[in-house]
This record gives C-alpha cells, sequence and structure tokens, in this order.
C-alpha cells in the first residue's frame, strides 16, 4: 500500500505528555512517575494517543510513489515468574519507506510502546545488485533472527542465546546501531550465490543508547551451494575499548527452506572483556495449510564457560495461525532445565498481531 500526507496536525501537541505526568521507562514498558496505582488515566489517554497514531494514521496518507506506509501492533501473555507485565502490548510499530530516487531508498521506523522509540532511520544508495551503500541507524548484521523482522519471526519470541549474546540484543537496543554499511548478492547464472554485508559503527544509537558503548566493526557472509540452503557466519569485534570491555562474537548457521518445511539453526561464541558465553538454538515448522503452522525449538545458552552449572537448555512447541498478510495469533508452550538450583521451569507465551 502507498500513500502520500493529504491532510496535517501538530506532532508536538500529538506526542505532547501531560505536564502532570512524567515517564519512567524500565524493560520495554512505559511507568509513570508519581502515579500510586499503575498506568493513570492522563498515562493511558496519552498511551492510547500513541497507539491510534499506528492504527490511524494511513488513513490520513494516500497512494503515491515514493511512500510505502505499514505497521504491526503485537500483544502477549506470558506466565513465566518474574514478568511484570503479563499481559502486555509487547510492540506497536510503524514503518515509513520508499524511493527517494530510482536508486536511493529510505526507512523509518519507531516504537510507540516500547524503547528505543526511534528504531531505524537510514538511507540507502544501491549502485547494483552486488552493491549498496547504508548510512544511519539500522540492524547490525550479526545472527539471522536477529535480523529477522519481529513480525516474521516464527515462534513468538526470539531465542536466549540471540537475546543474550547478539551485538545490539545483549544491550537492549534491538539489535541496531549507527554506522555505515556495504552489502550485496553475488550471483551466478542469475541465481544468488553469496550475499555479503560488512559495517563499522559508532557503538550508540541516536537515543537510548547503552550507557557502555564503543565503536566496532561488524561482517556477515552467507552462501547458498543450493536454493533451497543457507550456510555462513558472522563477525563482530568493538574497537577502542579497553581490554576489560573488549567485546567479540562469532556466530555460524544455516537455513533449509522447500516449499512449507523451514528449518534454521544457529551457534554463537561471546567474549565480553574475561566474561565469555555461548549459546544457540535449532528451529523447525512446517506451514501445514495457508493457515496453521506448528513449530519446534530447542535452544540452549551458557552464561559463563569457566564455571560449572551455567548451562540451560530450554524446549518449545507451539502451532500458529496465520489470517491473509495481516493477522497472525501464536500460542508457544515448553520447559527449561538449568544446571544450577533452579531446576526444570516452564514457560507458555500468546501473542494476536495485527498488521496494515
Amino acid at each position: 500500500m502507498r500513500h502520500t500526507l493529504v491532510q496535517t496536525f501538530s506532532w508536538a501537541e500529538f506526542w505532547a505528555t501531560p505536564s502532570a505526568t512524567s515517564w519512567s521507562c524500565h524493560r520495554d514498558r512505559l511507568r509513570p512517575k508519581g502515579s500510586a496505582s499503575g498506568l493513570g488515566t492522563l498515562v493511558e489517554v496519552t498511551l492510547w494517543k500513541r497507539l491510534a497514531l499506528v492504527l490511524f494514521f494511513p488513513v490520513c496518507l494516500r497512494a503515491q510513489g515514493i511512500f510505502q506506509i505499514h505497521g504491526y501492533i503485537q500483544g502477549r501473555f506470558t506466565d513465566q515468574k518474574g514478568t511484570p507485565d503479563r499481559l502486555e502490548i509487547r510492540r506497536a510499530r510503524l514503518i515509513l519507506s520508499g524511493d527517494a530516487f530510482s536508486n536511493v531508498s529510505y526507512t523509518f521506523q519507531i516504537d510507540v510502546v516500547k524503547e528505543p522509540f526511534l528504531m531505524d532511520v537510514a538511507l540507502t544508495w544501491k549502485f547494483s545488485r552486488s552493491l549498496r551503500l547504508t548510512g544511519g541507524q539500522f540492524k547490525i548484521p550479526c545472527s539471522a533472527e536477529s535480523l529477522i523482522s519481529d513480525n516474521l519471526n516464527i515462534p513468538i519470541a526470539r531465542a536466549r542465546a540471540v537475546n543474550a549474546l547478539a551485538p545490539g540484543r545483549d544491550t537492549g537496543v534491538q539489535g541496531r546501531d549507527l554506522g555505515l554499511q556495504l552489502a550485496g548478492t553475488l550471483c551466478q547464472r542469475k541465481s544468488p550465490l553469496v550475499e555479503y554485508a560488512a559495517g563499522v559503527f559508532r557503538g550508540q544509537t541516536l537515543v537510548d543508547a547503552p550507557s557502555a558503548h564503543y565503536p566496532a566493526t561488524a561482517g556477515r557472509v552467507m552462501v547458498r551451494p543450493l536454493l533451497e540452503l543457507t550456510v555462513g557466519g558472522d563477525w563482530y569485534g568493538s574497537f577502542s575499548a579497553p581490554a576489560a570491555k573488549e567485546k567479540r562474537r562469532k556466530e555460524v548457521e544455516g537455513s533449509y527452506k522447500r516449499g512449507p518445511i523451514h528449518v534454521r539453526a544457529e551457534q554463537i561464541w561471546a567474549r565480553d572483556g574475561r566474561l565469555e558465553r555461548r549459546g544457540g538454538y535449532a528451529l523447525g515448522a512446517w506451514r501445514l495449510s495457508p493457515h496453521w503452522e506448528p513449530l519446534a525449538r530447542t535452544d540452549w545458552l551458557t552464561t559463563d564457560i569457566h564455571k560449572a552449572n551455567t548451562t540451560s537448555i530450554a524446549y518449545l512447541a507451539g502451532l500458529n495461525f496465520n489470517w491473509g498478510k495481516h493477522v497472525k495469533v501464536g500460542a508457544n508452550a515448553g520447559a527449561q532445565h538449568d544446571q544450577g538450583s533452579r531446576g526444570i521451569s516452564s514457560l507458555f507465551l500468546a501473542q494476536a498481531m495485527f498488521g496494515f
């Protein structure tokens, strides 16, 4: 769907937070300071004004060539112990993209309920299929599951190893960074053979940057020996950082997709100063019909390879129901086994997603 603006309004007025209430951000949710009863009326009004933007902003737009606008809202329930909001609006995304010129495209993405609110601000110059230059804030080229959009990921939540170890996921900035990247696809007989990406990053996002951040380089190479099979790896490393805070990531992955069958696996090795961790996952899904898609996943995570009883393994099974391209409802259930005193724990997630 392509649109252009036909109605104007005051963004400052829309986004203004009532002076009687100030915001406090904590672990992917918003809370008002000075409110004794959770989300007060003023806060709820402001939050729903923001959600209304995501839902109804496209109504103010009309088809044109340089604008493409879409978005989605995800509501989630979880029974995981220690979760502050078991029923929450997990994400509310608004994405504006398009071709400013024949060889220049842009992407702008915000999330109105989860920090960092400013997700993507990037320009891409396409010189050819084999060479593109991207500048701005965008996803670090590391880990297939980190790069997959939240509305396209098969399970409800990413694997623990990805959230804990992938660059930008481990620091709470949704896998993003500010930088420059060269990327492209090398083809053989018009079929993609090698996909690559290499970039240099500031280590600091435009807003809500992590407290400790250092410049870094990242590289990703994926090879397709068969049209259905992809194998490759990533590398990420900080520079200009003190030895005690030096950050290194190495990752290998592979995926196979043919017809309704989709299989993917990753392994990540992480070093932060002297702390060394590792983890990965294996995922399988089968699209039985246009609507139904069962899935299964196992993931493993070692939080310190030099200490005993720091490894845990989780098993997950689930079912997705898709209604067209804009509605997806899923349920995931599983168990996690920790080597330490926690033993075995259970997990249940349910999520509904509506897109436009």
